[in-house]
């Protein structure tokens, strides 16, 4: 009895954070009573993995492979159990909201067509091993409507789907989806929702990223441009906070729990502009580091993004009656780029 753990865009900053926490592990959880030792881990992605922490390209239980979400063979030998008893597999590949939007046929490409192949090899699964196997799909709260209800009401797992992007409309398909093969015993599907994860490295097109910036370029000494307006709350995650509620959701949730409707919005706090920029500059003091400046020129800056068009707070209390950890806070957020990135 033993368990292979994949990891679908391990390339990306979550990814590469979720398989560091992942390789500290002997043994892995299949349910809350349940663990199997963890035999193999393979890290996929679609470009080369250029940079891989020494701790995880010391085991040798890691394997890389580099690959097309499409490509039906190269995905089934990347799911196929290899010996193992189990296999669990997270999804976090993607093509962002600002590229999906910029490359309509490439979002559809990777995050539906992509996705659905992966799923299919999932299902080819359960002849070999005799269960569903666990499949952890990483969405987005871009998929619920931006309609008056929801502009008033913090949106959820029951929330109405039609997102005012293509990103959200291509994962409310897989959400919807992953219900149904969830049903069909064909997967045990989790579906984690997940906020904006804000402090990522370097420049991204997506939604999210003025939310990132606003600190990150500061915080790094330089100027930045506000291309949104100040007053706008937007739903924010941190990203040592979604390692840890992945983890739990490939391993000590139970699946059971979660009936037909297999999302769970993972924690996240709702913050302005203006929230997080008061924010930066009391942890740029109380850590010593000079800020660079920011002006504001709402509808400008070098982004496809002109409006926040997602809806302005969710409501995480299903994670919370699960049991995931709760840790979301703007000023650790802020002080953990600082320590990894600034202070390096």
């Amino acid at each position: 009895m033993s368990l292979k753990v994949v990891i679908l865009g391990a390339g990306g900053l979550v990814g590469t954070r979720l398989c560091l926490k992942i390789v500290q592990l002997q043994e892995m959880h299949i349910n809350p009573t349940e663990s199997l030792p963890l035999k193999k881990i393979v890290m996929f992605d679609a470009m080369e993995l250029k940079t891989i922490p020494d701790s995880i390209k010391g085991d040798a239980r890691v394997s890389v492979m580099i690959g097309d979400l499409c490509d039906k063979t190269i995905m089934a030998k990347a799911v196929e159990p290899d010996g193992c008893t189990r296999v669990t597999v997270i999804h976090l590949a993607a093509v962002l909201s600002g590229y999906a939007e910029e490359n309509f046929d490439l979002g559809m490409k990777v995050n539906l067509h992509g996705t659905l192949n992966v799923m299919e090899c999932m299902r080819g699964l359960v002849t070999e091993l005799g269960q569903p196997q666990i499949y952890v799909y990483v969405s987005t709260d871009y998929v619920c409507c931006f309609n008056d209800y929801n502009k008033n009401n913090p949106v959820n797992e029951e929330s109405f789907r039609l997102s005012p992007v293509s990103y959200g409309i291509q994962k409310s398909c897989i959400e919807l989806l992953m219900c149904d093969y969830t049903r069909k015993g064909f997967l045990d599907g989790r579906v984690a929702r997940l906020s904006a994860v804000i402090g990522r490295p370097g420049w991204s097109n997506s939604i999210s990223y003025p939310y990132t910036g606003i600190f990150t370029q500061p915080l790094e000494g330089k100027d930045y441009v506000v291309p949104l307006p100040m007053d706008i709350p937007f739903p924010c995650s941190s990203l040592n906070n979604n390692i840890d509620c992945l983890l739990f959701t490939a391993s000590n949730l139970d699946g059971t729990k979660l009936g037909h409707n297999r999302i769970i919005q993972l924690p996240a706090k709702s913050w302005t502009l203006n929230d997080i920029w008061a924010a930066t500059k009391e942890v740029a003091s109380e850590e010593g580091v000079q800020l660079g400046k920011i002006t504001n020129q709402s509808n400008g800056g070098d982004t496809t993004i002109k409006e926040i068009n997602v809806c302005p707070y969710v409501d995480c209390g299903k994670a919370e009656r699960l049991g995931y950890p709760m840790e979301v806070d703007l000023k650790d957020i802020i002080r953990d780029y600082i320590n990894v990135y600034i202070k390096k």
